[in-house]
């Protein structure tokens, strides 16, 4: 029986002896995580410093939102802005001091080239595997980082915007009913409405003041006049070869069709003058019925034709379908702006940081709070779903044209097909539009300028615009055209452009 005592008396005690060893343990786990909370909580923030473009007064003093994301990502984000007005010959002096930011904003390499060379020096981070890790970023559209790339590699994060919705037919569909014609699916069909347009008064006023489509010629025609032909967008890829897009047997064929356009009062006679700008005033004014423009600026614009004339109707379509029968729309690069990330200010734990701020502001709950504020205070969200700023937050210094400029913001496909207060059917409408686009991408995108056209692009470009528009009016013949294009593949200092050019590309193309 004491034997059976002590037995007991043993396994209690190893029992309770085990217990308080577990309870220490567990005591010394939890005590564990509470230190490494501390520890993690009295980290110092990370320094970020950017620099970005403004377009408006830059914010003075610390905005709230920018407190929010300091301690959401446990940061000390510094935002510097430089007037847009400013923003390259600044950024250039920045590169040429070597005391860059953190992320810098560069608004195009073909006017900032030094950053190329930088690039190529190593300056910058390489961006190309990072990316895939951070969900909203990687939701980028695949073209938008392909337009972004540097020789197939990726050294920035691209501020997005949508590829499309920047090119679609802008039309009178009032004008077509008076005049009982469909609108054009085809180039020969458009041909027709515009000289209806002109000749057959669709405005029912009796006069002959009126005009096919109002497009403009100055500085030089858009692209889009020879590119909707097929002849590609910029240059055009031949079998891995690039060529001008104006030296296709298209861009002869584009040509002969505006020039009997414009005989028959299809563009407006003041064509070789007209800036973009304009289309809005000589569309609002009954002058054309016709334009290539944002696909939203049809829904904006025929608000403004209806204060005069309530039965107005100028709708978005779809860009006619070229003599092959496909339709062709120059695709936009995707993103306006880029944000580099200083290999020499920020290691690669830094680099993780600044990519989780950036992966976040690509949200939309990021974005709005990145640059309108705190939302039902500095900003509410209207029942159609847009952004109104209150009051309130424009005295805090929040402003679109600002503090936005240093997010990427979030891909949206319909962004160019809708504006606040647009109609639902409208909206529906738009967006079928831009889906029925199927865009080609200008393969140049990413690419410094050769040193040939550094030297005479500029005469190069004024001779090929003049050339375009005079052939368009008639001043200039076909045969003429022939002969333009001649000189050109004749001439060494275009023919090294050519190269200098093929050769960036198939740099560019490299895996």
């Amino acid at each position: 029986m004491k034997t059976m005592v002590k037995k007991f008396t043993v396994l209690m005690t190893a029992a309770a002896l085990t217990a308080t060893l577990a309870a220490c343990g567990n005591a010394s786990t939890e005590g564990q995580k509470a230190a490494n909370s501390a520890s993690s909580k009295s980290t110092a923030p990370t320094d970020i410093s950017v620099t970005t473009l403004a377009f408006a007064a830059a914010p003075t003093g610390e905005l709230e939102a920018v407190k929010k994301l300091n301690e959401k990502f446990n940061m000390n984000l510094k935002l510097s802005w430089i007037p847009s007005a400013q923003i390259t010959e600044k950024l250039n002096a920045l590169l040429a001091s070597r005391d860059l930011p953190d992320v810098l904003f560069v608004e195009d390499f073909n006017y900032t080239p030094a950053f190329l060379n930088a690039i190529d020096q190593g300056a910058f981070w390489d961006l190309t595997s990072y990316i895939k890790n951070y969900p909203n970023l990687a939701k980028f559209p695949e073209n938008v980082f392909k337009n972004a790339s540097v020789k197939g590699k990726l050294y920035s994060i691209p501020r997005v915007r949508p590829l499309d919705g920047h090119e679609s037919m802008l039309i009178r569909k009032d004008w077509l009913d008076t005049l009982g014609m469909q609108p054009p699916k085809t180039t020969d069909e458009l041909y027709n409405v515009l000289e209806a347009f002109a000749k057959k008064d669709p405005d029912g006023n009796g006069k002959a003041d009126t005009y096919g489509a109002v497009m403009a010629g100055s500085p030089g025609p858009a692209s889009y006049l020879l590119s909707m032909f097929g002849t590609g967008t910029k240059w055009k890829d031949e079998n891995g070869s690039l060529i001008p897009y104006w030296w296709t047997p298209q861009a002869k064929e584009a040509l002969a069709y505006w020039n009997k356009a414009f005989k028959a009062g299809g563009i407006m006679p003041d064509f070789p003058v007209l800036k973009t700008a304009q289309f809005k005033d000589m569309l609002v004014a009954g002058k054309a019925g016709l334009a290539i423009a944002n696909v939203v600026d049809a829904y904006k614009y025929n608000l403004e034709l209806q204060k005069a004339n309530p039965k107005a109707n100028l709708i978005a379509m779809e860009l006619p379908k070229a003599p092959d029968g496909k339709a062709y729309y120059e695709q936009a690069s995707g993103f306006y702006g880029q944000f580099l990330i200083n290999k020499k200010s920020v290691d690669e734990a830094k680099l993780k940081k600044i990519l989780e701020v950036f992966d976040y502001t690509s949200t939309v709950d990021g974005y709005n709070l990145a640059v309108y504020g705190t939302q039902d205070v500095d900003y509410k969200v209207k029942p159609d779903g847009f952004v109104e700023q209150t009051e309130e937050g424009k005295k805090k210094g929040y402003s679109g044209d600002t503090t936005g400029q240093w997010v990427t913001g979030y891909f949206d496909k319909y962004s160019r097909a809708k504006t606040t207060g647009i109609p639902s059917d409208v909206f529906e409408a738009n967006k079928k539009v831009v889906d029925s686009i199927s865009s080609l991408p200008d393969p140049t995108y990413g690419l410094t300028k050769t040193a040939p056209f550094q030297e005479k692009g500029a005469d190069w470009d004024k001779k090929l615009n003049d050339m375009l528009v005079n052939v368009i009016i008639g001043k200039n013949s076909l045969e003429d055209w022939d002969k333009f294009v001649k000189t050109f593949k004749d001439d060494p200092s275009f023919q090294q452009h050519v190269k200098e050019t093929n050769d960036a590309y198939k740099e560019k193309m490299k895996k």
